[in-house]
């Protein structure tokens, strides 16, 4: 029952208090771990490491941001289409619908509005200012004031990075539920058009069946 609700209405599960205590512990011991390590031997290969960590979740980062304002752009070149759809698929016929059409293509119609603005909830959330830490010019200046510089800008790589990753990590999340809820507003409204190119050819199958199923039952 839970997966037939989730594949209609994505959810993103909450951290329980418990778990943000133990997100938090770990970080918390990973940076100090990171800081307690030695970076003697083979330092150029450590740095390197240490470096390409840091620009791949500096690139998670801005390739979420960047899906999130391509998404808010294509929901807003949609919503304009949206307020002359009804009218454009059924111009003067929608009044004379029956209840059960006028139900069924209203409850798509919705739906499919609903799942838009859920996308663009997410998109901008992936876009909302969060902390990000970075080695700075200033910082640079330090690291080279220490007696060993190429282990402190190991060191302070590999912190920003870790420090970095659980906002990254929240961002990547909101992207894919924003991308999940454009998915399914594309799917809604596709269903919506194949009801309106199919409704008329159903109802007069309908009109000219049961008539026929009727005069089979009433004859036998």
């Amino acid at each position: 029952m839970i997966g037939v609700f989730e594949f209609f209405w994505p959810r993103l599960s909450r951290p329980t208090t418990l778990q943000l205590e133990d997100k938090a512990s770990k970080q918390t011991h990973d940076l100090q771990l990171i800081k307690d390590a030695k970076w003697d031997t083979h330092t150029e290969i450590a740095r390197e490491c240490a470096r390409a960590l840091h620009e791949q979740e500096t690139e998670r980062k801005r390739s979420s941001e960047s899906k999130a304002s391509i998404y808010l752009a294509v929901i807003a070149a949609i919503f304009p289409v949206l307020v002359s759809l009804p009218k454009d698929l059924y111009g003067d016929e929608l009044p004379d619908m029956s209840a059960g059409w006028q139900t069924v293509l209203l409850g798509l119609f919705i739906l499919g509005v609903v799942y838009l603005v859920r996308s663009g909830i997410w998109a901008f959330r992936t876009l909302a200012v969060s902390t990000h830490n970075r080695i700075d010019a200033t910082d640079i200046v330090h690291l080279w004031g220490e007696p060993d510089a190429n282990s402190a800008l190991i060191r302070d790589l590999l912190v920003t990075t870790r420090m970095n990753r659980d906002g990254v990590n929240a961002k990547v999340a909101f992207i894919k539920m924003a991308h999940a809820f454009l998915l399914r507003t594309f799917i809604a409204f596709a269903i919506l058009l194949l009801v309106a190119v199919l409704r008329q050819p159903i109802t007069n199958l309908v009109d000219v069946a049961v008539p026929m199923v009727r005069a089979a039952v009433c004859g036998s």
